[in-house]
Order: C-alpha cells, then structure tokens, then sequence
C-alpha cells in the first residue's frame, strides 16, 4: 500500500477543489443563464401585460366618453321631450281654445295666439283671403294692424307663400323680400305657413322674431298643424254664422207671428224684450241669462197662436172658462218651443212668466225664487208694458200709474229685487235710446253647445225645460 506524500495530497486536494469549482460555477453559470432566460419571459408578460392595461385604459377612456356622450344624448333628448311635452300642451290647449272660439271670441287671434305662444314668435300676423283680397283679420305688437290694409311688403311675403306653395322660413339677414318700408315689418326672422282647407288656400299666419334663437323644423311643423285646424276652425265658424241667422230669423218669425193674431200687441213682444233685457243687465246677470231674459220676453206671448180671436179681442170680461183658456197660452207656447232644444231655457221663461211672487200665479203656482230669475223679470216688464198699451178689454196707464202698480204688488205678484232694478232703468235718461236698437237679443251664446242644439226634438215631454236658477191676459 501506496502513501501518499504530503505534496501529493495538497495537490488531488486542490484538483479536487479546481473540479468542484468549476462545477459550481458551471452551475452558477447555468442558473444565471435560466434566470436570463427566465426573466426574459417575464419581461415579456409584464409587458402584455402593461400592454393589456393600457389596452384597458383606453377602453375604459372610450366607455367613459361614450357613457358621457350617452349622458348628454340622454339629457338631449329628455329636454326635447320636455319640449315636446310642453308643446304639445299647449298645442292641445291652443286647439280647444280654437274650436271653442266658434261660440265666442276672435278665432284669428287665438290662432295667432296659439301660434306664437309654441313657437316662442313675440309677434305676427293673421291674414285671410276674402273674394281674393287680403285682409288682416288679427295681429299682435303690429303697430297699425289689423286696421290697415296690408303693406306692399306683406303683400309680396303672401304672394310668395302662394306662388311657391310651402312654408316661407326666414332667418337672421336671409330675406330675399323687397325691403319694408315700415319699421314695424322688419323682422327678424319669421315663419309664414299657408292655411289651407280642403286644399284650398283660405289665408296665412305670419310668426316673426322667436324670443330666443330661431325658428327650426319643429316650429315649422306646429305652425303647419295649427293652420291645418285654423282651416277648419274659420270654416266652422263661417257655418256657425249661418246657423244663427237662421235662428234669429225663426225667432223673428215667430214673435211676427204672435203680432199678427192681435194687432192690439204690435210692438209688444219686441217692447218687453227690450224692457227685460235692459232690466236683467242692471240686475248684472251673466251672459246667458240675460239672453234668455230677452228671447224670453220676445217669445212670451208665442202661446196666443193657439187662443182664438174672440177671446183675444173680447172687448168685456172673459167668463170662467174663457179665462182658462187664456191662461192655456203658457203651456202652449212651453210646448211649441219644446221642439226646438234651442229654446228649452226660453220655453221655460215663457211656461212661468205669469207666475206670481207670491204662489198666487199660474200655472203651477211657484212662489219666490221657486221661480226663475229669467221668468221674474219678463213677468214684471210683461205686466208694465201691459198696463200702458190699450187693448180690447181696457184702456192704456200712465207711465205713473203702471210705476204705482208695479210698486203696489211689489212683493205679492212681482219680486221686490226685480221691480226696484227695473225702475231705475225707467230712471235712466239713456234707457230710451237702448230701447230705440231693437230687442237687443244679439246671438244666444249657448247657440251650438250641448245640450242647447238646433234640433228637432221628437219628444219634447221627455225634455222639459229646467229653470237657469231656483227658483194683462
């Protein structure tokens, strides 16, 4: 057995310690270079993933301006739906007030009302075409109009309108127009829309200087519709006219009837409605009221067309029941105007004119406020009116005498309240030229609304007249 020598061993000790260097860095080496490597891939993904981020940043960037877009598109379109809301209000309120005015009112200023209250226009114009000519039926803050006749500037702005045959639209320094002379005509910026009805042009609404910006699509739109109504509207209330005249002339007829039977009463219907009427007015009633009080007192007396002539123009006393054929003339005209639902509020005045305040009339003996106020003040004007007129039977008053009557049976035939305000139009200097216009009764304002229609009524006892409040021969 071989001993190593001290030398020996140092020396396989340091080739020892050389090869296991050399291992360890050699495994130092390849875990540096699996780190490298290693590293390398983690690079990578850090960087996909900041690229990711960064893809996710710029999507949530884009969501957040597009949630803000939908935001402002969302509020958009709830402020044009507010709008809308808004505008179709008062397009609905604009209408009915339209259509209503076919009973009272200017339609063409409700038109133009209605107009420029949904557009934002601050003024403007109506203008119709009447047997070809122009005419401005309503204008407001036209200074001047609608009086005058229409400028050579409006007249070109209508000519236009009708010649092109669509909706004139003119904003801020774009009118093509020749240059109004008069201040007042220079808009600036204005619609003017065509009003048509069936097809045919009738006339043209005029919007000018919209209160704020100016006029759009949606402004053109709503004044299109309202002119498509206002067509309608005027020819309605054309017909409307027509409608009344015939009514006041079957009214006309009938009251000429009642005077043609007994010529002692011409001039008496027509005197107590004047007499009524003028009563009624100082007693401060509303409008229907004081038409009913006055058609009331022109028709009182239509009953008499079914009493024969001897007992109208008996000269003497009338026997029992002569007498109780008279008192008949009531019902009788109650149920001739029976069959004109118009005339249901008058046939009632015309059933109760004889009552007494008392309850000593007839026919149904009411009493006081039993009976209504129309029926009270035509029974008092009636019976003055009476008194100073002769007739067969008796000889006419003095206007003395009939005052001292009527205050003699104030509060027994007649009321208290009526007698004292009729009196104080006998006192009133200016009652004579009032009485001196006729009747007075102008057009009933409940001509064309329900229930009051123009109609034949095929049963009239299952439509009897109702009071407007509670209440001679």
């Amino acid at each position: 057995m071989s001993t190593q020598t001290e030398g020996e061993i140092v020396a396989t000790a340091r080739k020892t310690v050389a090869t296991n260097e050399d291992s360890f860095l050699a495994s130092i080496h390849d875990l540096e270079r699996r780190y490298h490597e290693m590293r390398g891939v983690w690079d990578e993904e850090v960087q996909d993933v900041r690229d990711d981020m960064d893809l996710l940043g710029q999507a949530n960037q884009k969501l957040k301006e597009e949630l803000e877009q939908a935001r402002v598109q969302l509020g958009r379109q709830t402020d044009r739906a507010e709008r809308h809301k808004h505008r179709a209000r008062h397009l609905a309120e604009g209408l009915k007030s339209i259509h209503r005015a076919l009973f009272s009112g200017n339609v063409f200023d409700l038109i133009l009302k209605c107009c420029l209250t949904i557009t934002g226009g601050t003024r403007g114009l109506y203008l119709a075409v009447e047997q070809g000519k122009l005419r401005i039926r309503a204008a407001i803050d036209m200074d001047g109009y609608p009086k005058a006749p229409p400028s050579p500037y409006l007249q070109a702005l209508c000519q236009k309108v009708l010649d092109d045959e669509k909706t004139l639209v003119r904003h801020e320094g774009e009118d093509d127009l020749p240059q109004p002379s008069d201040a007042a005509e220079q808009f600036r910026n204005f619609i003017a829309a065509p009003v048509a009805l069936l097809k045919h042009f009738s006339g043209i609404v005029v919007v000018a200087d919209k209160q704020h910006g100016e006029f759009d699509d949606e402004d053109v739109d709503t004044v299109l519709a309202i002119g498509d109504q206002a067509g309608v509207a005027v020819e309605n209330q054309r017909l409307h006219a027509d409608l009344q005249a015939v009514y006041l002339a079957v009214v006309g007829i009938l009251a000429d009837a009642v005077e043609a039977k007994d010529a002692y009463t011409h001039g008496h219907c027509e005197m107590v409605a004047r007499y009524a009427r003028l009563t009624a007015e100082q007693m401060l009633v509303n409008d229907v009221t004081r038409s009913v009080v006055c058609y009331g007192g022109l028709l009182h007396d239509i009953g008499k067309i079914g009493i024969s002539d001897g007992i109208l123009n008996k000269p003497g006393k009338l026997a029992p029941e002569e007498w109780d054929l008279m008192r008949s003339h009531v019902r009788v005209g109650r149920d001739l105007l029976a069959h004109v639902r118009a005339l249901d509020p008058v046939a009632e005045v015309v059933l109760h004119h004889h009552e007494a305040y008392d309850g000593q009339g007839y026919p149904d003996g009411l009493k006081g406020d039993e009976i209504s106020l129309a029926a009270r003040i035509v029974c008092v004007a009636d019976a003055y009116c009476a008194m100073i007129s002769k007739r067969s039977y008796k000889e006419s008053f003095t206007d003395e005498q009939a005052r001292a009557e009527l205050l003699r049976c104030r509060g027994t035939q007649f009321d208290p309240a009526v007698v004292d305000a009729f009196l104080i139009v006998m006192d009133t200097p200016s009652h004579a030229d009032a009485c001196a216009e006729g009747s007075g009764c102008g057009l009933p304002p409940w001509l064309g609304e329900e229930p009051f229609h123009l109609v034949l009524n095929p049963n009239p006892d299952d439509a009897r007249p109702k009071p407007l409040t509670p209440g001679g021969r």
